[in-house]
């Protein structure tokens, strides 16, 4: 049974999440793989999400959030 297609809104979503991921990845100098280690994900996952093609799990986006949190204070500081 094929899936449904996503909402407008879930595509503008993933593109946004897509953007944040990438531009993440780039200025703390991560490559996909580490990322997906840090995240606990494969490498195929976080492609996927950088790639518009899946939205991550609840749990997986609290836990990149902390990340970034962690890393823009490190930043700051």
């Amino acid at each position: 049974m094929p899936r449904p297609k996503p909402s407008e809104e879930d595509l503008k979503e993933r593109m946004q999440r897509r953007h944040e991921w990438v531009e993440f990845r780039k200025k703390n100098l991560f490559t996909q793989v580490r990322l997906a280690q840090v995240l606990g994900l494969s490498r195929r996952t976080v492609q996927q999400i950088e790639a518009g093609k899946v939205s991550p799990w609840p749990e997986t986006l609290r836990k990149f959030q902390a990340l970034k949190a962690k890393y823009d204070r490190e930043r700051a500081a």
